[in-house]
């Protein structure tokens, strides 16, 4: 089979292509023979790596976008993208962050099967308001109360094209009657769940910085490897990467609350 692994990187903030590049350096790290291939609108700060990587134009981005209207639709776009190019797909966010072998993945993704970070539950907020609006997936009529899952994790097989793209034109038309910035997950773990499709939450050890706090602190961490480690041979920066800690310990959160 085609396995690929996959990120979309792109924008003025370079922590999204530096923290997609530390991912990969990772994954090589766990798994040496991993093919890596990164949507970027920036493909020269990866050229050094054995990644393969397809660029994104701006005008590219501002379709993805419908029109710059929702920046989240191109990660949707862009996933369906990287989909296209493979015949099973794990693609991460790039605050996600490999700490062991996560190359049994593929084993668990198939036409009927696919993976996604978590379950949410019943989505909040403004979701009500698509009862009525008649906005379908295949046959189905989305009523806002179907399950929310999150996205940061998407395992899919390529015969699950249809279903993906299906989904991006209905984050096309929600996006237009919420504001909120998950219609994109949303849509896709509908479509996944679909004609017995069925999707299985991520248990492969794989971190993030998701939120506020844990972004800061890894963000100066990264800008430091790059900056004391970005110079030396792959190799070495693929093991340099593997031994870096980017989430904090009792003692970092103990020095922040002294800072303040």
């Amino acid at each position: 089979m085609n396995d690929s692994f996959g990120y979309i990187a792109y924008g003025k903030d370079e922590l999204y292509h530096r923290g997609a590049l530390f991912s990969a350096l990772r994954l090589l790290h766990y798994c040496p023979t991993a093919k890596i291939t990164i949507l970027t609108d920036k493909p020269f700060l990866f050229e050094r790596y054995p990644l393969e990587t397809v660029r994104m134009s701006n005008d590219q981005m501002t379709e993805m976008s419908f029109g710059n209207r929702y920046h989240f639709g191109i990660k949707a776009a862009g996933v369906i993208e990287l989909l296209k190019r493979c015949d099973r797909l794990l693609f991460m966010d790039t605050d996600m962050y490999p700490v062991g072998d996560i190359s049994s993945v593929f084993r668990h993704i198939s036409p009927k099967q696919s993976i996604m970070r978590m379950c949410e539950g019943r989505p909040r907020m403004d979701y009500p308001k698509l009862d009525g609006a008649q906005i379908s997936i295949g046959d189905q009529i989305l009523t806002g109360a179907e399950p929310m899952w999150n996205s940061g994790i998407i395992g899919v097989h390529n015969s699950n094209l249809a279903a993906m793209e299906a989904a991006y034109a209905a984050i096309a038309q929600v996006s237009r009657i919420l504001d909120a910035h998950t219609p994109e997950q949303f849509c896709f773990g509908v479509a996944l769940s679909q004609d017995g499709r069925k999707i299985s939450r991520s248990r492969y050890p794989i971190r993030n910085y998701s939120t506020s706090g844990k972004k800061r602190f890894a963000r100066r961490r990264i800008d430091e490897f790059f900056a004391g480690k970005g110079q030396l041979g792959i190799a070495e920066q693929i093991e340099q990467a593997a031994a870096l800690r980017l989430w904090r310990t009792p003692l970092d959160l103990l020095r922040k609350t002294f800072e303040r």
